[in-house]
């Protein structure tokens, strides 16, 4: 007996350390130093970044959760570039006896579940890889590529990125895989009487290689159309800048000539550049002024 209630006081005495570490640790936890450390990790990524969130504090197991985190172009912080509603950080603990900073992640941004990795080599981040995977992006509530585009594009993508940034002196590489479902194309002015264009399926593989993106496959399957896009983007510190070197071909389908009979005029007088059913199209110029011309 005496036993017995000598281990329950001792049982009371560890979850009242317990319970009083958690409570000093949610208090005192020095949210701004974090949220500043990930905002300057982020910027020796990509200078023109910025990071900032809403609240940062320490979740069970050990980890850190990021509640409205957000990654911005300093020079027009909204919208911003990504928007989360909750992110969840936890360290791999045998990775970081060994030295090694890695970390899991996950989280919902744009109704979608949001899974990967982190690890950079050392604490000033001279090297950073990741991973990331998602499903159920939803493109009509991502407001940062609604204010780039004219249009409004809609759907659902689901996908894996692939990142890694060497040392200083090496280059950065990555690869994605992107799947849009339930696409649509919202044109803001109506073209020969077309408001809308069905995307309904876009497969995408594209390839970091230092400065380049060079697109490996891009297809669209709709109802409407078919299409299909390769070449490289050559990267510029300003965006707009990046140069474009983009062949594809566009098909019509039977269906888009049946929901716009007047576009099938329009199209014999282009016959000389039709071929086995598909027009054949380059896109150069810059991302900010991109220049399109039938082949």
């Amino acid at each position: 007996m005496a036993t017995a209630a000598k281990n329950k006081k001792w049982l009371g005495y560890i979850l009242y350390v317990v319970l009083v570490t958690l409570v000093l640790l949610y208090y005192l936890f020095p949210a701004e130093a974090v949220e500043k450390a990930v905002d300057n990790n982020i910027s020796r990524i990509s200078p023109e970044l910025g990071f900032k969130a809403d609240n940062i504090g320490p979740w069970i197991p050990a980890g850190l959760r990021i509640r409205g985190g957000r990654i911005y172009t300093k020079d027009t912080p909204v919208p911003p570039v990504f928007q989360a509603d909750g992110i969840y950080i936890g360290p791999r603990i045998l990775q970081l006896v060994k030295g090694e900073y890695s970390f899991d992640i996950s989280g919902e941004a744009y109704k979608a579940d949001i899974n990967g990795s982190l690890q950079a080599g050392d604490e000033q981040g001279g090297s950073f890889a990741g991973e990331l995977s998602f499903k159920g992006f939803d493109l009509a509530a991502y407001e940062f590529l609604a204010g780039k585009l004219k249009h409004r594009v809609t759907g659902n993508v689901n996908g894996n990125i692939v990142y890694d940034k060497g040392s200083a002196n090496a280059g950065e590489n990555g690869k994605a895989e992107l799947r849009l479902t339930g696409g649509q194309l919202q044109l803001e002015t109506p073209i020969f009487g077309i408001s809308a264009v069905d995307l309904q399926n876009i497969d995408l593989q594209l390839e970091l290689r230092n400065k380049e993106i060079m697109i490996t496959k891009a297809e669209l399957n709709g109802s409407e159309l078919k299409a299909s896009l390769t070449g490289s983007i050559e990267l510029q510190p300003d965006m707009k800048l990046s140069q474009l070197n983009l062949k594809g071909t566009l098909e019509p389908l039977a269906q888009f000539y049946k929901n716009y009979p007047e576009i099938r005029e329009l199209l014999k007088s282009m016959r000389k550049r039709v071929r086995r059913g598909q027009y054949f199209f380059a896109i150069t110029g810059t991302l900010g002024e991109p220049k399109f011309r039938l082949l």
